[in-house]
């Protein structure tokens, strides 16, 4: 199991400075590619919402992300393997959000489903959660998803 640990980190390190890079670089078309061709044809409005999440850090590049290592479902035997990772992002600007990166790693059988399925991003800190905030949808939905720091989602 330790190495299944050791290979979903690596792959969602990978993912995670993609992600970063691209935000940093205001590159929509790259972002839009990390996305598996399923997610891409059924989150609605992708490229809107691919300009929400990168118009979201004010052009402030992210300086930091941290996280624990990612949760995973699956395996590349037991498929389709699913990896599911939590950043606490330091902007340039000081300011901090949170964003949650959910891939489908491996999925033979279906290849359209590997890439990022579900990108949630929280324009606060876990010290500034909003008082009953909860998110809408579940891990394994389409989407990306924003969420403000009065706990409203754009």
């Amino acid at each position: 199991m330790a190495d299944q640990e050791i290979y979903t980190e690596k792959q969602m390190n990978k993912m995670k400075n993609k992600v970063i890079k691209c935000i940093n670089e205001q590159d929509k078309e790259g972002l839009k590619k990390l996305f598996s061709k399923d997610a891409q044809k059924h989150i609605e409005d992708l490229d809107g919402k691919l300009d929400q999440l990168i118009g979201a850090f004010n052009g402030n590049k992210i300086e930091s992300a941290k996280g624990l290592s990612p949760a995973f479902e699956g395996s590349a035997d037991a498929q389709p393997l699913h990896i599911y990772g939590k950043y606490h992002l330091k902007l340039k600007s000081g300011d901090k959000y949170i964003i949650l990166i959910d891939i489908c790693d491996i999925d033979d059988e279906n290849k359209e489903k590997e890439g990022i399925f579900q990108l949630d991003l929280l324009t606060f800190s876990k010290d500034e959660v909003p008082e009953d905030f909860h998110m809408d949808g579940s891990e394994d939905d389409y989407g990306i998803f924003i969420y403000n720091k009065d706990g409203t989602e754009q």
